[in-house]
């Protein structure tokens, strides 16, 4: 095992639970992430939600976030990238949930930039990946797609200290996702999120399932990240 995974094996500090016993599966990397956070009324949420999972409050208060990121060298364990199918931008709409105790994340939707990619990622994580074109520069992340379509302009403004929301939206050490009618949760461990401040000097949203329930022009916050590397067990 190389330097890079075993030194995220070794920081466990902050984990909320222990890592699974069985070896990890997928190493990945989500890298220069833009996190858009909203306040949703939770009658809305709960239909989107299967039935055995709780959704998860702060504040008594129910949120989804748009995260749009690139995913970098993810690879099976004991294999190497392929960058071709390795490397590819990405944007979930998330929401927060629970089960036994375990806070993690369900998405609503995920949308991947390449065709190959998204037809392995539907078959070997089983999440709902849909291609969409997408493409991002330095200050700026666009996507065009059936079902949404959005366009992102920001600048970094340096570091921030994290408040506990923040945290609360950030640090999930697991997923959730529905697989042949069975609820399954998939764990995954990295470092700490660094979040830095981020000045989004143009926003344009849409999802168009999900346009009455919030105005995704106007999240509540937003922060940057430029990354983690990523573990994931299936």
């Amino acid at each position: 095992m190389d330097t890079v995974k075993q030194e995220l094996l070794n920081h466990l500090d902050h984990r909320p639970w222990d890592l699974p016993k069985r070896k990890w599966f997928w190493y990945q990397e989500w890298n220069n992430a833009i996190f858009l956070h909203y306040k949703v009324e939770d009658n809305l949420l709960r239909k989107f939600i299967p039935k055995n999972l709780d959704l998860d409050y702060f504040n008594n208060e129910t949120w989804i976030s748009v995260v749009a990121f690139t995913m970098n060298k993810i690879h099976i364990r004991n294999t190497f990238q392929i960058r071709p199918i390795s490397n590819f931008h990405e944007v979930n709409l998330r929401t927060y949930v629970k089960m036994d105790e375990k806070q993690g994340v369900y998405f609503l939707s995920i949308e991947a930039e390449k065709i190959i990619p998204t037809i392995l990622a539907n078959m070997m994580s089983g999440l709902p990946y849909k291609h969409s074109n997408i493409s991002r520069n330095p200050d700026s992340f666009r996507l065009t797609g059936k079902r949404s379509e959005i366009n992102i302009k920001y600048n970094i403004s340096g570091k921030k200290n994290p408040t506990k929301l923040d945290q609360w939206l950030t640090e999930r050490y697991c997923l959730y996702k529905n697989h042949n009618e069975n609820l399954n949760r998939l764990e995954i461990h990295h470092k700490p999120w660094e979040l830095m401040s981020i000045n989004i000097t143009g926003l344009n949203i849409k999802y168009n399932e999900f346009r009455h329930w919030v105005d995704f022009n106007k999240p509540f916050c937003s922060h940057f990240s430029p990354g983690v590397k990523v573990i994931a067990w299936t």
